[in-house]
């Protein structure tokens, strides 16, 4: 029996359909999948065929295998390829959090396997531009920073993939007071250049960094703050729930003559992507765009909350991620089903973001304080809610954390902070009334 589609249920349009790599099987254990299963369409081309020879040898998730495979393709190809989506210049850059459960989301294990497929087809890449332990905006700078004159000759090839496997220790430091990170990171994603102006002028020239974490839902969750999504450093990510989609106990991995065959392709494959610099959509695919994938991308911007702000760019990352995926195809035109594939991949991730934050997330801020202050509001009625009350609340937290809350509640929909008379003086108080 077919597995249903979960994803469609999270666009309003629930349907059931064959899905090889997931369907159950006779000569296949397959354990059960407790969060949504991605379309078949994102296995198109030749990353899907390369998905589909290796998914037999692993208990990782394929769709894990997969965006594993097009963030590690996109970092390899390099600089060169590009789409221009209005004035902004995007590379072929894939950044995405595999997000699973410690013991059954085998995310290590998608990784792992791209890496070995690479370590065959492009060793100096996995050796010299494969990296890990993101502390500081700096630390990632001079990865991938400029010469110096005589003194250093700096790093010629600003290629980098960066692999987190616990990405919550990234999260945390980029949380430190002052610390860089996500602004740098934030840059690295537009394909900027990247510099800090507190350590002699630390600079770099069109780096090339993609970005694989690993983390567990309960730890995303925990660690994902209001302030930080709004910034934007999320929404760089394409959140992927991966499961265990195979039980192995003697499994030993993908036979060495199928790894050199799929090898020696990919290594044709990167060669030529390299030289390729701008991709366009052709003909069909322009008018599946125009038609569909973007209105029903931009259909979502009236939604709210976490979910929102973790997909607040699906409709760059459907061309980004269709562009590779042509690239990997041997050329420099988008056709209908790379982009179709590329939909349902972002499809995919809203529907991972929804299951992985949950029922309530949507009326959630991400933020804990800011959602009981919300509550709080709420539940004050007509009368509204006072500076003294919002004082009580949180007399733990100082005067300026209080204003800033307060500042962010009113940026909410229906919020409002209003002045009404008092003993001889106005007073603040917080109102709420739904939109509409």
């Amino acid at each position: 029996m077919p597995v249903e589609l979960h994803l469609a249920d999270a666009f309003g349009r629930p349907q059931t359909r064959p899905n090889p790599m997931y369907d159950p099987t006779p000569d296949v254990d397959r354990p059960e999948r407790p969060g949504p299963v991605p379309d078949p369409e994102v296995f198109c081309g030749w990353a899907g065929e390369t998905v589909r020879d290796l998914d037999p040898t692993t208990e990782a998730d394929p769709v894990g295998v997969l965006v594993n495979l097009l963030s590690a393709g996109g970092a390899a190809i390099g600089p060169g390829p590009f789409m221009w989506i209005g004035n902004d210049r995007h590379p072929a850059l894939i950044w995405a959090l595999t997000v699973g459960a410690t013991a059954a989301g085998r995310k290590g294990a998608g990784t792992n396997t791209v890496k070995r497929l690479f370590k065959a087809a492009v060793p100096d890449f996995i050796a010299c531009n494969t990296r890990s332990g993101l502390s500081s905006g700096e630390g990632l700078i001079e990865m991938v920073r400029d010469g110096d004159g005589d003194k250093d000759p700096g790093v010629l090839d600003k290629r980098l993939w960066v692999v987190e496997s616990e990405y919550g220790v990234t999260m945390a430091r980029g949380r430190r007071e002052g610390s860089s990170l996500s602004g740098i990171l934030r840059q690295a994603w537009n394909g900027e250049d990247l510099g800090v102006m507190n350590r002699d002028a630390l600079h770099a020239t069109a780096p090339h960094i993609a970005v694989i974490g690993h983390i567990s839902p309960r730890e995303l969750r925990a660690k994902m703050q209001d302030a930080e999504m709004a910034g934007g450093t999320y929404n760089r990510f394409l959140p992927v729930f991966v499961h265990r989609n195979l039980l192995d106990p003697d499994g030993q991995g993908a036979p060495d003559q199928l790894i050199d065959n799929l090898a020696s392709a990919w290594k044709t494959v990167l060669t030529d992507a390299r030289r390729v610099g701008e991709v366009q959509l052709d003909q069909q695919a322009a008018q599946l765009w125009r038609d569909e994938v973007y209105p029903a991308l931009c259909g979502d911007e009236a939604d709210e909350g976490p979910i929102a702000e973790f997909t607040a760019r699906a409709a760059p990352y459907a061309k980004r991620a269709a562009m590779v995926y042509a690239l990997l195809d041997h050329t420099d035109r988008i056709a209908e089903h790379h982009l179709r594939a590329a939909w349902a991949l972002v499809r995919y991730a809203r529907a991972s973001a929804a299951h992985i934050l949950g029922p309530t997330a949507a009326a959630s801020t991400g933020d804990p304080d800011l959602d009981k202050l919300a509550a709080a509001v709420k539940d004050a009625g007509g009368g509204g809610l006072s500076g003294d009350e919002v004082y009580r609340l949180f007399k733990r937290r100082n005067a300026a954390y209080r204003a800033d809350l307060t500042a962010r509640l009113v940026q909410l929909p229906g919020y409002a902070a209003a002045q009404v008379p008092g003993d001889g003086r106005h007073r603040t108080v917080f109102l709420y009334a739904p939109p509409g």
